[in-house]
């Protein structure tokens, strides 16, 4: 699975919502149990960022948008 869509799918895991800050550790520690590296976590953060699918948030948070 290509780590953008990891991404999502850890976001759906934890019921994401627009309206909640997720903190990226919820996040990023399964993905690296998953066996994917900071690099392409931080890179599928960016890319989803850019396509106006997350913000990225002060503290290591992010929300939907």
């Amino acid at each position: 699975m290509e780590p953008t869509d990891a991404l999502l799918e850890q976001l759906r895991l934890l019921n994401a919502k627009p309206d909640t800050p997720i903190s990226m550790f919820d996040i990023g520690i399964p993905l690296i149990g998953l066996g994917y590296t900071q690099e392409e976590i931080l890179n599928a953060l960016f890319y989803l960022e850019s396509k106006k699918q997350i913000e990225l948030l002060p503290g290591n948070r992010l929300r939907l948008i």
